[in-house]
Formats: C-alpha cells, structure tokens, sequence
C-alpha cells in the first residue's frame, strides 16, 4: 500500500480497522472528543463588545485591546496541553487576511484551498494530539490472525496491488515493510474513518470568507480605522503586531479626527506623536518638516474656504483625497466644490464629482485663469516675480518661468493666481466660478437621479464600487435588477446613449468653455450633455468627412433616382448621394454605411436609401447593388444593424422593381 493512496480507497478501511479493533474506535473516539463538535459555523465567533475572536469552538483565541488599558495591542492564545501550537499560530497570523479596501468578492479557488489547508492542519494536529500514528502501529503489531484476514482483505479490495502483509505477520512472522507499516499508520485519522463528511469543505470556504472581511467586527474601531490606512487593501495579524508602535502613536488621532487620518500618511512619522498634527494650519503651509517631498512642493490648500470645507468631509471623501493629494489637479477640484454647497450632498456623490473631475479641472481651471490674467494684467502685478507670459522677450538674466496655458504650468498658475488674489475670496471665486458651477450641475444629476435610492445602495453608484461582494445580494434585497440600477446612470439624447461616469461629457468641456466666457449659475448637466452630444456629432463628422474626402476626393454626386427623394406606397426614399448625408445615417442609426460602403456608392456600384414613413415610428436604411444601371436588394435595416422584417423588405422590394422600371425608360439615369 503506498501512503499516497486517495482518500476515498481508504475510507471503507479505516471504517472496517474501526469497527473490529477496539483500540482504533477509542483512537476515534479521541479524536471525536477533541473536535468532534467543530463546525463551520463555530470555527469563528466574535465577540465585538470584548474585541476577543474565539478560534476553532474556542480551542483558540486572539484578544485585542487599546493601547491605553493594555500593555499589549493583541494577545494570541494558541496553547493546547501546555504546548504552543506553533502549526495553528503561523496559520492564523500569515495566512489569514483581513481585507478592509479590497471588496472584490475572492475567488473561489482561493477559498477552497484556504478552507482545505485548515481543515487538513486541524485534522493532522488532532491526530498528533491523540498519537494516533504510534497507537496505530503497536496496533498492527499486536493484531490477531481474524483481524490481519478482515483488514487484508479490505486493503486488496482498495488496491490490488496490495499483498496480504498483515496476514503473513500473523501467520508466518514475516515482519510488515516499514513503508507500509507508515502508510497504514494514518489509517485512523478522521480523514479517513469520516472522510468528507467531517468539516464539509464548501461550508468552511463560506465561513472563512465571511471572517476574511470581519476585522471591523472584533477590532477596536480606532484600531480597525489605523490599519485601514496603514493597509488600504488588506492586511494579516502579524502585521498589526509588527505595527503597535505606529497604532499607540496614532491612536489619539483616530479617536479625535478619525475621518482626516489618512492625511498621516502624507506626513513624516515624527510628527504623528504631536498633538496638533491634523491641525488646519498645517493644510495651508508649505512646511517640509511636517509633510513629506512629495506633497510639499506647495500648500496642501491656498485659501482657508477649501481647507475647512475639507474638514467637514467624511472618511471616505477624505481617504481617497489623501491618496492623490500629491495631484495638484484633485487640490484644485477640491477648491472648485468648496464654493459649492455640500451639505446636503450623499459622501459617495461628493466621492463620485471628485474622482470624474480630478484630471480635467486642471486643464478648465487653467483656462479660466488664462481668460483672467489678460484681461486684468496679472503678469504686470507688482507681487509677480516668478513667472512671464509665454512669447514676451525676456533678457538671458531674467529668472522668470515662461508659461503657457498648459497643464505643464498648472503649480505655476496656482501660485500666480494665489499671488493676485491675496487673499481676496471674490476674485477667487471669480477664476473658479465656471469650474464649481459645471462641477455643481454633475453633482446635483447625481443627487437628482439618485433620490430615490435606499441608502444601503449608494455605496454602489460608481462602477467601480460595483465589483463589490456585497453589491449583488444588495440588489436582490431591494428587488433591483443590474441593469434597472444601471439604467439611472444613462444619459440619453435620442440614441445615444452614454454612462453619467464616461468621459463623453467631460470631453467636450475644454471646447464648451471655449465657446462661452460665462457658465449659468443653474446650469444643467443634462443641458451640457445635449451640447456634447451635438459637439461629438460635429467632431466625428469631421473627421469621416476629411478621411473620406482625403480618399475619394468628391463630396457630392448626382442622385441615381434623379429626384433624389421618391414617394411609393406611403413611404419617402430619400437617396443618399453627399457624404455629409451618408455621414449623418451612419451616426443616427450607428451602422457602418460611411466607412464601409461610400467608395462603393461614389463609384457606381452601390446605392443607399433613406427609408420613412409617418405610420412607423422608426426609419431604416436601404442598401442596393447597382449592375447594369439596375438595383438589386441588398439590405434593410433599422438602426444598430437590427435587420427589417418581411413585410417592409417586400416594400423595399417592390420600390426597387418599380426604380428599375424607369431608369430602363431613361438610362442615363443609372450612371453618375
């Protein structure tokens, strides 16, 4: 018998070893009285009021505690008959991570190795505990001659390779080969006396998934929100003890100002053990001994507005701004929405403005202050000795930067425009008042769109979110499906159909400022939407139109149908005989007329139509082979390639028949 023989082979045996020797059942039953009564549900109890985890029906546990009433941040408890259980400890300390930012479901592969990987450490252990190994060899040495046949037998039934060693022993002392004496060893663990049905694998996966996202359940929230930060994905209980000094020394902070903690890690480590490090007039000064190169550059914040409007934020705005503070772009869309109201803003809505603007406001806020520093002479002010107008002469001594209105020179036209204003809120608010304003419309599209929503669901309204563990079984408490919960992030402009958190919008904001030196105050994000939508028709156009004519060099042609727009049967046949009109079909019914078959139309080898009628809601496109100055049916669609129905193909038909009548009485009508 090799030891590596399966599980299930050697299930019948040990059962068969169990029930005709009394001392493998009390072998059994040892193992049964040690852990018999663990489950799934018991592997994990928490005790939230204590912070105490009981581990494996409390064989275990891990007691945490906050650094003031405890010398010790965690105590770990893995003893068992005096011994440290060193296998259990590394398990529970290394391997098992708690996740705090990372919500992605895990994988089930995962899982499953992790939950076999317990299961097998508990199952060995407790057969260690009980030396099984040793009892099952004195067992087998001492066995008598019914018991050797019995178990002999059952071990050829499982392997017929195997030879009647045990009754040889009995019978004829031939001693029993030490390879298989080890094997046979094992025979009365629990993995093989109750095989799969002891700790069921698929409920251990369940629990154990369930305790990977539980650390806010038994930690102390100051200390759950410390690790947080310190681990924005996940982190195991080793690292909590490698990091007790960090927690001691920010523990005062989680307490008083948990929801600006993350702002920590932008500073030195010597400064955490101040009282005053979250302080506002740290947000305002440029000061390397507090915060770190990478961020110290400029201020955090130019104007105490932004700085308190940061500070009435939640945790979850606040951590997400503390990681791409080092942006000076997310520094000034936060200035922009600090000139809005706020206050009755969902956080994830405030989250989900920020996170869409955070690039492109540097591109807007720079023309805003480009459009200002010419019209009011800010390169002329008396304060201004840093920089120059891009194009100005400038002597070979003169240390001035010389800047454009380019995202390159974004610090440089903050700083200019903090040295203009002087602090004078209005002119401030002036630069950023196109900026707050669009940045306030997307806002208020989400707070209107949203309102309806349970509370429970916000957390779910950026696509990103959505990849939660948690989104799905949200939905289905609420009776939603994905696609309903979905369809309230659309906007929609005829048929198009574009995600409120895509750059279709957004895009198009550097030309809507160009086009308009004033935004509304009551500006509409929907009212935007419908520009963009006209200024991405114009754009594509623009582009199909110059590679069309690039290649064709034409752009109009004479009708084959020689009238160009043809009533038959209650239906209007317009052809399509300019690019411009074969241009706009292709975008209204987002088909691939334009770019596939324009060369084909322009020489004389295709025809296509515009196909309408009052009674029918929907027009379609007719496409048609042109042979010998006569049609022949190609394809009628409606718009995204969807295919006619029999009917109106009959129609299209007919109308061709009837074409090719008259261009037979007139030719030359059939040729371009």
């Amino acid at each position: 018998m090799q030891p590596t023989r399966q599980h299930n082979q050697l299930h019948a045996v040990a059962q068969q070893l169990v029930r005709i020797s009394s001392v493998a059942a009390e072998i059994y039953q040892d193992q049964m009285d040690l852990i018999g009564h663990f489950t799934a549900q018991n592997m994990f109890r928490i005790d939230p009021i204590l912070h105490r985890v009981e581990l494996l029906n409390g064989l275990f546990s891990l007691e945490f505690y906050p650094p003031k009433s405890h010398t010790h941040l965690i105590e770990t408890h893995f003893e068992f008959a005096g011994q440290l259980q060193e296998a259990f400890e590394d398990f529970f300390l290394h391997d098992l991570h708690f996740l705090t930012g990372d919500l992605k479901p895990q994988h089930s592969l995962f899982l499953r190795n992790q939950a076999q990987l317990l299961r097998q450490l508990i199952l060995q252990q407790a057969y260690l505990w009980v030396d099984g190994a040793a009892r099952v060899k004195q067992l087998l040495l001492h066995i008598d001659a019914m018991q050797a046949q019995i178990l002999d037998q059952a071990l050829m039934q499982a392997d017929d390779q195997y030879q009647p060693v045990l009754t040889k022993f009995v019978q004829q002392g031939q001693p029993i080969p030490e390879d298989v004496l080890t094997a046979l060893s094992t025979l009365c663990a629990l993995e093989f006396v109750e095989g799969e049905t002891f700790l069921p694998v698929q409920a251990l996966m369940l629990s154990y998934d369930d305790f990977c996202f539980s650390a806010a359940e038994f930690l102390p929230k100051a200390m759950y929100r410390i690790l947080s930060i310190s681990f924005p994905e996940r982190f195991n209980l080793q690292d909590l003890i490698d990091h007790q000094d960090d927690i001691r020394l920010l523990y005062r902070h989680a307490v008083e100002q948990s929801h600006l903690l993350g702002f920590v890690r932008l500073m030195h480590r010597e400064v955490w053990q101040r009282s005053d490090a979250l302080a506002k007039p740290h947000f305002l000064k440029s000061c390397p001994l507090i915060w770190q190169k990478k961020v110290a550059k400029l201020p955090l914040f130019d104007y105490p507005r932004a700085v308190n409007w940061l500070f009435k934020q939640s945790a979850q705005v606040l951590d997400w701004l503390s990681l791409n503070m080092q942006h000076t772009s997310v520094r000034v869309a936060v200035t922009a929405l600090s000139f809005v109201d706020c206050s009755q803003i969902h956080p994830r809505i405030i989250l989900a403005t920020l996170q869409y603007f955070q690039y492109a406001s540097a591109r807007l806020f720079i023309q805003s202050c480009d459009h200002f520093a010419l019209q009011h002479q800010w390169f002329e002010h008396q304060h201004n000795s840093r920089v120059v107008q891009k194009g100005q002469r400038q002597s070979l001594e003169d240390p001035r930067i010389s800047i454009s209105p380019s995202i390159l020179y974004l610090d440089e036209w903050m700083n200019l425009l903090a040295i203009v204003s002087a602090q004078d809120e209005l002119q401030v608010k002036q630069v950023y008042a196109r900026l707050s304003r669009v940045m306030q419309a997307y806002m208020l599209h989400l707070h209107k769109v949203t309102a309806e929503l349970p509370a429970e669901l916000m957390q779910f309204i950026h696509p990103e979110s959505q990849q939660s563990r948690d989104f799905m079984h949200c939905l289905r408490r609420h009776q939603l499906t994905l696609e309903q919960f979905r369809q309230l992030f659309y906007l929609k402009a005829g048929p198009v159909r574009e995600s409120v958190f895509d750059a279709y919008v957004r895009d198009y904001l550097v030309d809507y400022f160009n086009e308009k030196n004033y935004t509304p105050k009551n500006v509409s994000w929907s009212s935007i939407f419908q520009r963009a939508v006209r200024w991405h028709h114009e754009v594509h156009k623009a582009e199909i139109l110059a590679k069309l004519k690039k290649q064709l060099n034409i752009s109009h042609w004479p009708p084959v149908s020689l009238q160009g727009r043809t009533q038959y049967l209650g239906w209007c046949f317009e052809e399509l005989n300019s690019l411009d009109r074969i241009i706009q079909e292709s975008r209204s019914f987002h088909h691939c007329l334009a770019v596939s078959y324009s060369q084909k139309i322009i020489e004389g080898e295709y025809v296509a139509f515009h196909m309408s009628s009052p009674c029918y809601r929907q027009s379609l496109t007719l496409g048609c082979h042109l042979l010998d100055g006569q049609l022949r049916f190609d394809q009628l669609e409606y718009p995204n390639n969807h295919k006619a129905e029999q009917l109106l193909v009959n129609i299209a038909e007919q109308f061709i028949q009837w074409l090719n009548s008259r261009l037979k009485q007139d030719p030359s009508a059939g040729t371009l």
